[in-house]
């Protein structure tokens, strides 16, 4: 195997303890991708994520939980196969040795948990049952964000505040505060640490979301962002899911999403995301087990250009902790269209 890949598996373990008992996961995704030419890439990604308990260090101190999780990527090959500006794969990013993805205590009230440390937007937001089988990037987190701000998105973490009420069964409502400019660990790993209002600002991101199962499963989101840097810039956006069957362990159902984004003063981000669309759909449990299929078409409108992506995949239980997933993206960026492909093994090395 080769030794750089050695070195990304050993530093990649994060440990995760949650609730009562602390737990432990180990998690590693693996990847090939390739343009049906002459390119062709290997991305390594590994987790390892714990949580503990506050009860466990002292029983008079209830209520909380401590959190650690690490990651590390590895790809062979440091230029992409494809120009794409929404990302076709969300585990490729500039190999990294290891970064501290969350790191940071959150205390809990009735219906109130309040989280200080590094973080990052990926754990919170955009994030759901549904968009979590995608590959493409935008599937998660939208290019209204990510392409517009220095924030603190995947694989890059930031000083955070979240606060999160459940004021009912159904509802809840979330914010964070970040540093407003996520520095990149692979100069200095301390970077990530960095509090510098002045300089980078305060990025503030908050979201209500309903869900609800008496019509079928369903989860509905609004959201918006503010960064006060000196290129002062807002985003909203809107997110509907929702189950059209579901009987046993076979469910369908359907995606919409939608971002825009405004920007005022001097634009220092190329190019400039200034709306977003997409139309998908999810399919669980077809071939009698725990499969996933996925339908996924996006468009997202830039300051100079239109990028339009269609992804359909399907994940399929190997084993117990091993699932296998083939993509296929067709990408039209302006008048240039590219076909991708790529498969992707989901392996739970940890899970205690």
């Amino acid at each position: 195997m080769h030794k750089r890949l050695i070195l990304t598996l050993l530093s990649a373990i994060s440990i995760s303890f949650a609730n009562a008992q602390p737990t432990l996961e180990l998690d590693y995704i693996t990847e090939l991708q390739t343009n049906f030419g002459k390119k062709y890439n290997w991305v390594n990604l590994l987790s390892l994520s714990a949580e503990a308990p506050s009860e466990k260090i002292s029983k008079r101190w209830a209520n909380g939980n401590f959190h650690i999780h690490l990651i590390s990527i590895n790809k062979i090959f440091k230029e992409r196969i494809a120009d794409d500006l929404m990302t076709f794969s969300n585990i490729e990013e500039d190999n990294l040795l290891i970064n501290p993805f969350v790191l940071g205590y959150t205390h809990r009230w009735e219906k109130i948990s309040l989280f200080g440390g590094l973080r990052n937007v990926n754990n919170d937001y955009f994030i759901t049952p549904y968009t979590s089988l995608f590959t493409n990037s935008s599937a998660g987190i939208f290019p209204s964000l990510s392409i517009n701000y220095p924030l603190a998105n995947y694989p890059l973490s930031a000083v955070c505040l979240h606060f999160e009420y459940t004021p009912a069964e159904m509802w809840l409502f979330k914010t964070s505060l970040y540093n407003g400019v996520a520095h990149d660990p692979r100069k200095n790993i301390l970077r990530s640490f960095t509090v510098n209002p002045r300089n980078d600002g305060i990025f503030s991101i908050s979201e209500i979301n309903f869900a609800q199962n008496r019509l079928g499963v369903g989860r509905y989101a609004l959201g918006i962002t503010l960064n006060t840097n000196e290129n002062s810039l807002y985003s909203a956006w809107l997110e509907f899911e929702q189950s059209v069957y579901n009987v046993g362990e076979k469910e369908i159902g359907g995606i919409i999403h939608a971002g825009v984004a405004q920007q005022y003063g001097r634009n220092t981000f190329r190019p400039y995301c200034r709306y977003y669309f997409a139309i998908g759909g999810h399919a669980t449990g077809l071939s009698g087990k725990n499969d996933k299929l996925g339908v996924y078409l996006n468009t997202a409108i830039f300051a100079d250009i239109k990028e339009h992506t269609l992804e359909i995949t399907w994940q399929y239980p190997l084993l117990k902790r091993l699932d296998i997933q083939p993509a296929l993206h067709y990408v039209v960026t302006g008048n240039n269209a590219v076909l991708i492909g790529l498969i992707r093994l989901n392996i739970s090395l940890l899970d205690i």
